[in-house]
This record gives C-alpha cells, structure tokens and sequence, in this order.
C-alpha cells in the first residue's frame, strides 16, 4: 500500500525547502500532505494541501485574525490548529508519517502537532535551534519525536543543507517503510514501572519473577521526561497496573532538583482506578549538579558524588515528612487497589548501611510519616531489608499479582 508522509512548514518563510522535500519524498515513491503553518504571508514555492486559513480555523480563530495578532498570541493559536489538524488527518488515514523543517517557530509549531500522534507514528522536525542550546524537552515532550540538527540555518537549499535535507528524508521514508503499528498498547498483562540505576536489582529480579508468570513489565526512567511520559500512557490506557518502585520525581518536584515531572506525578494510576504498588526507591536524596555548583545549604549535608555532572544530596528529616505526606495523600485518592512495600534497610543503592548517603532517623520520619498519613484501606508491608535485597522481590510480586487478580 502507498505511503503518504505529511510535509509541515511555515510556508510564507520556509516554501522553497518544503518544496524541495515533497519534491524529494514523492521521487522516492511516497505520496506527500503538504500542510502550511505559517502566520504571516501567503505560502512560497509550494501549494499546500492543508492550508495556513485551515490550521487557524481548527483553533477557532481566522488567518486574517492570526496576522494582526502579536507573535506569541499567534503562535498560540496555530499551534492549537496544527495539533488538531495533525491528529484528525491523522485520524483519517491521510498520512503515515510526518517530516516538518522550521527555525524557533516551525520548530514549535510543528512539536505542538506531532506531540499528539501516538506512539510509533515517525514523527522528524529538521531545525537550528539545537544551536541555541533550548532545552530539548520543550519540543519533545513525552512522545517518540525526533529532532535533526541542520547544522546551518533555514534559508533556501544549498549543497551544504541539501545534504542535511536528503539524510532527512532518507530517515522519513525509512521510518514509514518500517510500518510500526501506532496502535496504542492495551495488554491485560502489561505493568508499567520506574527505575533508576539504584534500584535497577530489585528491577531485573521483579521483572524475571513477573515474567515467569506471564507479565510483561515496560520501565520508565524517572529523569522528569520519563515519568510524565508513564503517567500520560497510563491515562490513556497501556497498562493494565502499575509497579512505582522508584518515585523519585515526587521528592524532585518538591525540592527542586534536575528530575521532576510535575505536581500530577503519582497520581494517573489512582484516577484511572487499576492496581497500583508503591515501594519509595530513590525518594530520599536529591538530584543536582556539580559539587562546585551546590548551593551552601547543601555543601555540608551528606553528598555523593554520582558523575562529574550529578551530585546527589541526602534529604534531612523535614524533607522525608513532608515527601512522605504528600506521596500519601496522592495514594489516598485513588479509585482502584494501592498497595505499599516499605524496605526498611534502605530506599536505594547508596542510602543503606555503610553507604554515604545513610541517615536512618531520616528514614524512620519518612516511614513513620508515611504510615500515618495513609489511609487504613490501603495495605502496607514492612520488610526488613534493603531495597535490592532478594526478599524484597520476593514480597513485591505475589501483593502485585493479587492486586492485578483482584484478590488485594
């Protein structure tokens, strides 16, 4: 079956280069979907098969609004327009896949739209502002988008962005010839969990055990970027429970450290009501940068130096209760069965004894804290060891069966 790949643009500013993809694309044997983003004049080079009039209707508002508007208020807009385009041409079979060029705005506009297509759908946006160093999370978001450095600005084609362009397009037409299904995942046997390299045992010793049941587990890196992309996976249904054995992304989001994924973490399993397993891996120390960059509050508290670019900071007492109360009342909402597992040597690989990082009268707030807070209706198990220790594996994959059987 022909393959049609989606050709985004601001056309007024960027038609000749999205010429020369379409142009390419359709020599290669795919059919193009030309789509015009632009905000300010009537497209160059090219004529769109979705029109910038289009994108702006979708959002509600006019091309003849958009061009008096200032720029971010227009942006705005079109984004809203290129996102719903995107999804209902999407929806519709018109494409496969979607390449977009684009300096900062492009960039944005097309991020906005390919950021709601789902899992597995190629998704390419060529763009100079890796130069700028932005921050790569702003475009990507928790989607399986890919961004190409074009090395030189977007102003016309030449022999040295003809280069970047051709590699584009190979890599486009290679993706869509790949047909990946985008169906989104809904296995009754498929878990959802976190891990960061501290509780990494604990992970491969759930997972071989939950395996041999006939449960697939899909592990999420807790960086900020990996727990917004579970928890939004799991509001759209992936996964029928959820195993959070390393919530770090909540002491992150309360501490301002390097990793945070929002006020919302913790929390789409409990709204979405399936069964759900806590273990409080990595909740008790901070993510931050160089030793040199500390701030002097942190400088005399136990540290560890994790890489020349991450030093971790042990939480104080404070911090553990007031981590503690707000993961409960986050499990105290949910609709389906929670349970907890509280390793009482140690949440992590360098906060045990004899490890740097060990403070337990800060552990014991926590759990104390913990237990108080939640709920009777949720159960807790102690287990009197550290978290990577085999028992604790052990307790964790029978109370998660249970609860996924519905016996918990």
């Amino acid at each position: 079956m022909d393959k049609t790949i989606a050709v985004l643009a601001t056309l007024d500013t960027k038609g000749y280069e999205a010429k020369y993809l379409k142009d390419e694309v359709e020599k290669k044997g795919k059919k193009t979907l030309v789509i015009d983003d632009g905000m300010l004049n009537p497209p160059l080079a090219v004529k769109p098969d979705i029109t910038q009039q289009i994108v702006a209707e979708e959002a509600g508002s006019s091309f003849e609004v958009i061009r008096k508007l200032g720029r971010g208020a227009a942006e705005e807009i079109m984004m809203k327009g290129v996102a719903k385009v995107l999804r209902d041409a999407h929806a519709a079979g018109r494409f496969d896949g979607v390449i977009a060029v684009g300096g900062q705005d492009g960039a944005l506009l097309a991020a906005a739209g390919m950021r709601v297509l789902p899992v597995g759908v190629p998704k390419l946006i060529v763009t100079p502002i890796f130069q700028g160093q932005e921050p790569f999370g702003n475009y990507v978001g928790t989607n399986d988008l890919m961004m190409m450095h074009s090395v030189v600005d977007i102003l016309g084609v030449n022999e040295l962005s003809m280069k970047i362009f051709d590699v584009a397009i190979g890599a486009i037409v290679g993706m869509v010839e790949a047909n990946v299904s985008s169906k989104m995942l809904q296995s009754k046997n498929l878990i959802a969990t976190t891990m960061f390299g501290n509780t990494t045992p604990l992970g491969m010793m759930v997972k071989s055990r939950l395996e041999e049941k006939g449960y697939e587990m899909v592990v999420f890196h807790p960086n900020g970027t990996g727990g917004r992309s579970m928890e939004e996976l799991i509001k759209q249904g992936a996964f029928a429970a959820v195993f959070d054995m390393t919530p770090h992304e909540v002491t992150g989001e309360l501490f301002g450290d390097l990793m945070r994924a929002g006020p919302d973490r913790l929390e789409a399993a409990g709204r979405k009501g399936i069964p759900q397993l806590i273990v409080p891996g990595c909740i008790d120390f901070l993510i931050l940068g160089p030793f040199d960059s500390l701030p002097a509050k942190y400088r005399k508290r136990k540290v560890y130096h994790f890489n020349p670019a991450v030093t971790m900071v042990r939480t104080t007492k404070e911090e553990m209760a007031l981590t503690a109360k707000v993961m409960a009342d986050k499990l105290n909402k949910a609709v389906g069965p929670t349970a907890v597992v509280i390793p009482l040597g140690g949440f992590d690989m360098y906060c045990h004894k004899g490890e740097p990082l060990y403070d337990p009268e800060a552990d014991k707030v926590f759990i104390e804290t913990f237990k108080k807070h939640l709920k009777p209706e949720i159960k807790v198990t102690e287990v009197d060891a550290h978290i990577n220790d085999p028992v604790v594996a052990e307790t964790v994959v029978p109370i998660l069966i249970e609860l996924m059987e519905g016996r918990g």
